[in-house]
């Protein structure tokens, strides 16, 4: 038998690692699967049970349960990759006695199981939109999947850096979930930020998640108005910056991160 490349060693390795993930997030059953898409659905009721008097205050050609979907899932799998990446390195630690796995495998993997995870949802909720009769087909599909990817790379920068600086003080990690719920309600994911006073603006707009959700939404919807102040490169310098920081500290700490016990 041939040695295998190194392409099939770093395959196999990331889909062991998947596959370990799946086991331990769903317990190889289904109803952790179904769950897992019915739980966002869930929280969309609700918020639409809550929020329903919106309806009115969103552009005409744009209903609330499809504005809400594409700014409520874009941040759920934005927040997921994050706070799931920072502890990729505690849950695979023991994997590290292996010389083919590596901390970037576990990260790697972990972002490729929300990516795959999260887009099921995404499609199956857009889905399900649809066959109630919204119009729920993007507009700009192409612009809408590209600024959704930037989303999920600034994740994953983001998740690599929350691990490599939580490593020796894992404490700091409930404070890192905790800093994603105001920002939930601050990038315009449940209302339209029109509705917030025009002074408060200024502010809002250094949040750059408020601008990926703005223009998922511009893409999505034909006649969305941009929120003025939104700015492509200002949304996408994030998750480039974020990921040559990323990649320094996991340059600069990779040893002590494959450390055991």
């Amino acid at each position: 038998m041939s040695a295998r490349s190194p392409w099939q060693i770093q395959r196999a390795v990331l889909y062991a690692i998947i596959v370990r993930e799946l086991q331990t997030r769903f317990g190889g059953r289904w109803l952790g699967a179904i769950w897992f898409v019915l739980e966002p659905l869930a929280h969309v009721l609700l918020l639409l049970a809550v929020f329903g008097f919106l309806h009115r205050r969103v552009a005409p050609g744009m209903p609330y349960p499809v504005f809400l979907v594409t700014g409520l899932l874009p941040f759920f799998a934005f927040r997921s990759v994050a706070t799931r990446l920072m502890d990729a390195v505690d849950a695979n630690r023991g994997l590290f006695a292996y010389r083919q796995v590596k901390p970037m495998d576990a990260f790697v993997s972990r972002a490729l199981l929300e990516l795959g995870l999260y887009s099921t949802v995404y499609i199956v909720t857009l889905a399900l939109l649809a066959w109630i009769g919204f119009d729920a087909l993007p507009a700009r599909p192409l612009e809408m999947l590209g600024i959704l990817a930037a989303l999920i790379v600034f994740g994953v920068a983001l998740g690599v850096i929350f691990a490599v600086a939580t490593d020796e003080v894992p404490q700091l990690r409930p404070f890192v979930r905790m800093a994603f719920f105001p920002l939930y309600f601050l990038s315009g994911v449940i209302f339209p930020v029109r509705a917030i006073p025009p002074e408060y603006i200024p502010l809002l707009l250094w949040n750059p998640l408020l601008h990926f959700v703005e223009l998922a939404r511009a893409f999505f919807f034909e006649r969305y108005a941009l929120l003025p102040g939104i700015d492509h490169g200002y949304a996408l310098a994030w998750p480039v910056f974020s990921l040559a920081l990323a990649l320094a500290l996991y340059r600069a700490r990779r040893l002590r991160l494959v450390a055991v016990g």
